[in-house]
């Protein structure tokens, strides 16, 4: 199925060049509507496919999470016994939400089409060694950059999650702690520490988008 996406993608380059050779020689508008009404066609049936293909990543992801759920539920719930610390007892369970929103997204899609990218820069070779060189260029630029900016905001994204996951704990202590914490009057302490939890995460969280947007 990603062979027939990668296939279809060069719909609108070939289109372009059938425009140049025949249509604008001929100036035929027969021609020009059979093109057109072609690369509908193609067009069509290349948006169906990605379609299915996001589709079935998206069930492979749910099938994953109705699987290993809830062993991943087990474990979390007997974390705290294994000395774990109340904002990494739930850790499991929000990366398999991270995976199964992984799988449901764009990545899966982006690796199944990787492997096409030599036959892309080879037909950009054989229009022209020009375009070739500047495709390649471009292509190892933007590894660069996503190397670069990956790097760059790994830090932060660690320090956010860790902030989340602190954030999450206070979160859950004052939800089963409710009564205690009412009678004891310890709503606002227990407040200011949810937000210095809050403000951290924030934080970082802007700071790797400011990293990432900057490059």
């Amino acid at each position: 199925m990603s062979g027939l996406v990668n296939l279809l993608t060069l719909t609108g380059s070939f289109f372009m060049l059938e425009i140049y050779d025949r249509v604008i020689p001929s100036r035929s508008i027969p021609t020009l509507v059979g093109l057109c009404v072609l690369a509908l066609i193609l067009f069509t049936a290349q948006a169906s496919l990605e379609a299915l293909r996001s589709r079935i990543l998206a069930r492979i992801g749910a099938a994953l999470d109705a699987d290993v759920g809830a062993r991943v539920f087990s474990l979390s719930v007997r974390a705290p016994l294994r000395g774990a610390r109340p904002e990494d007892a739930a850790q499991p369970l929000r990366d398999l939400d991270q995976i199964r929103a992984f799988l449901s997204g764009s990545g899966p899609g982006a690796l199944f089409d990787l492997p096409w990218l030599p036959a892309y820069v080879a037909l950009c070779f054989l229009f022209h060694p020009l375009i070739g060189a500047v495709a390649v260029g471009g292509a190892v630029l933007l590894a660069g950059l996503t190397v670069i900016t990956d790097l760059a905001t790994r830090g932060p994204t660690r320090a956010a999650a860790a902030h989340a996951g602190r954030r999450q704990a206070v979160s859950e202590a004052a939800r089963r702690n409710a009564e205690v914490i009412a009678a004891m009057g310890l709503e606002r302490a227990l407040c200011r520490r949810w937000q210095a939890a809050h403000d951290d995460c924030t934080d970082a969280q802007q700071r790797s988008a400011d990293v990432a947007g900057g490059l």
